[in-house]
This record gives structure tokens, C-alpha cells and sequence, in this order.
């Protein structure tokens, strides 16, 4: 008897000195150690996100209202008036981008915008434009996976006026300038999905058509929502 006792007291001092030892070379594997056999919570603990967004390549898609901005007017004499181009449509685009630093990005897009129509009858006239952007955005703070943001672009539209009133001659294409400023929010819903709420104000130029008609200061109001995907 006085053997076993001895026995199992050894087997006890020799176990707590290599607790002791795991302890203090790995503090963790001591902890999880520590844990084992201790009943727990199984519920599933939401995703972390970090306020640090990783560097890297995403891609975006969006959707969104359109309200545009402009007239179109006759350039000589002799003709009808002009017509209000002021209209609201929709909006569909997608952009390829990259994340230098957590608050600065560069992203190239596409988007389409539907302008609306102006007129009635066999005198409305359709307009729309097809808008490539290189732009920059400033992240400027994280919060609670929350981030406010600001941006601007510059690129090229393509201009496009639907059939309108005989006088004024077919519709066309016509390549512009463009420019955009813009803000929103994001939110991350994970470290690589992120939703986005914004606003942009796109100048789409003046364009001309036919030699009969241009659109003076055309330009649209985008209320976009969206959702960008981080490329591993």
C-alpha cells in the first residue's frame, strides 16, 4: 500500500511539473490545456473585422438613380426650340481597383447611365452614356466597420442621343471628356465584402450631334449601391 501511495505521488508531482513546464513555454497550449473537459459555449462567435483594410486588388459592382443635367439646343437658326434633357434614369456599372494603403485606393470602372427622356410623343428625345473613369478614394476613417469615404475621376463618355424631332436630324454618339467628385459610406461586412452607399456628380461634357444640336453642360447625379469583393 505504502508503494502505490508513493507511486501515485509521484505520477502527480511529475504531471505538475510539466504543466508547469507547458505553462511556461507555451502559454497558449497551457490555456487550451487548461480548458479541456471544461463545459462550454458552442454558439458561434461573429467574424472579426479589422479597421486595417488589406492592401490589394478588388472588384465592384453597383446599381443605382440617375438624374441628369442639361438642354439641348439647336446650334443654327431656323430651328425648334430646345429641349430640357433634365430627367432621371438608372445606373449600372463595375470597376476593377487597388488598395495601396488602409485610406487610399485607385479604381478604373465602366458604368452605364440611362439619362432619361425628354419630350413626348414622336419629338421625345432618349439620351444615355457610357462613362470609363480612373479614379482616387480617401478612406477616411474606420469605425465599428464603418467607413466614410471621398473620391474623384477623370476618363472619357460617349454621349448618345436617340432619334428626336426631324428638324433637329438623327441622334448620334459623341465623345466627351468626364469628370466625377463623390463621397459615401462602406461597411465591411467581412474582411472581404464590403457594401457601399455613395453619391458621384458626373460631367459628361457637351456633346454635339448631327452638326444640328448640342447638349450644353451635361451632367448627371448618381445615387449608386454597391458591393466590392477583395481579391486574395
Amino acid at each position: 500500500m505504502a508503494g502505490r501511495s508513493f507511486l501515485a505521488g509521484a505520477v502527480a508531482v511529475a504531471l505538475l511539473a510539466a504543466g508547469t513546464r507547458v505553462e511556461a513555454a507555451d502559454p497558449e497550449t497551457a490555456d487550451m490545456l487548461a480548458k479541456l473537459g471544461k463545459p462550454g459555449d458552442f454558439s458561434i462567435a461573429p467574424p472579426e473585422v479589422s479597421d486595417d483594410a488589406p492592401s490589394g486588388w478588388y472588384v465592384r459592382a453597383d446599381a443605382g438613380y440617375v438624374a441628369a443635367i442639361g438642354g439641348a439646343q439647336p446650334v443654327a437658326g431656323g430651328l425648334p426650340g430646345g429641349l430640357d434633357l433634365s430627367g432621371s434614369g438608372w445606373s449600372a456599372g463595375g470597376g476593377l481597383g487597388y488598395r495601396f494603403f488602409p485610406f487610399l485606393r485607385s479604381e478604373v470602372s465602366l458604368d452605364y447611365l440611362d439619362l432619361g427622356t425628354a419630350g413626348q410623343g414622336p419629338g421625345a428625345v432618349s439620351a444615355s452614356a457610357t462613362v470609363a473613369l480612373a479614379s482616387l478614394y480617401w478612406d477616411v476613417v474606420t469605425v465599428a466597420g464603418f467607413t466614410p469615404y471621398l473620391s474623384a475621376g477623370v476618363g472619357f463618355a460617349i454621349n448618345s442621343l436617340g432619334a428626336g424631332p426631324a428638324a433637329f436630324g438623327p441622334g448620334g454618339n459623341d465623345w466627351q471628356f468626364a469628370w466625377s467628385a463623390g463621397a459615401g459610406l462602406s461597411y465591411a461586412l467581412s474582411s472581404e465584402i464590403s457594401f457601399d452607399l455613395g453619391y458621384r456628380y458626373v460631367d459628361l461634357g457637351s456633346p454635339s450631334y448631327g452638326g444640328a444640336l448640342f447638349v450644353g453642360d451635361a451632367a448627371a447625379h448618381q445615387v449608386r449601391l454597391g458591393v466590392r469583393y477583395m481579391l486574395r
